[in-house]
């Protein structure tokens, strides 16, 4: 009898967390959780050393939230600028680089706003005012000069897009957000190369 009173509590755990919404059931989880495990560390988790080694914290440093709200607003202005060129531009070539921006931006800003969630971090909701003024002053120009100075300016955000990834993995701290700049730059790369070689 004594042994079923003991295993009645942990009966009745198991159950409540069968029934638990996953997310009910992950805070359950993390609230309890008495080491820091491997895959926590690779998602950007890590064990306050003032806490003690049961207490994991999700943190984003300053330098974190920089490059969330930088990298989102640099794919909001690739996705318009992508759309810019479909709608203005007839060279094949270019229409298909346009194209490309627009899918692949859309699914790293995907991801990009999964980890903003995860760290509660509030993203802008366009492009910068810099952006949207670079973006009309090419939108200003018709035919070859608009493939031209569309394509220079693809340059140029992709070249500051890879700085920024670049300093992100040099002082960022969540290991989430690092990963999205380390996954994110063979993307860019291969857009820089593309429009390069359209020039």
């Amino acid at each position: 009898m004594r042994t079923a009173r003991k295993l009645a509590p942990a009966g009745l755990a198991a159950v409540l967390a069968l029934t638990m919404t996953p997310a009910a059931a992950q805070a359950q989880t993390q609230a309890t959780a008495p080491i820091q495990t491997q895959a926590g560390a690779q998602a950007g988790w890590r064990t306050d050393a003032t806490a003690g080694a049961s207490e994991v914290a999700l943190h984003a440093s300053r330098q974190d939230v920089a490059y969330l709200r930088a990298a989102h607003r640099g794919h909001l202005a690739e996705i318009a600028a992508g759309k810019a060129a479909l709608s203005k531009s007839r060279d094949r070539d270019v229409r298909g680089i346009a194209w490309r921006l627009i899918r692949d931006h859309r699914k790293l800003d995907a991801r990009l706003r999964g980890v903003a969630d995860r760290l509660d971090v509030r993203l802008p909701g366009s492009p910068s005012a810099e952006q949207r003024r670079d973006l009309r002053a090419v939108l200003s120009r018709s035919g070859h000069r608009f493939d031209r100075a569309w394509l220079r300016l693809q340059v140029d955000a992709h070249e500051h897009a890879l700085w920024l990834g670049q300093r992100e993995l040099r002082r960022g701290h969540s290991n989430w957000v690092k990963d999205l700049a380390r996954d994110s730059a063979p993307v860019i790369r291969h857009h820089l190369r593309a429009v390069r070689a359209e020039m």
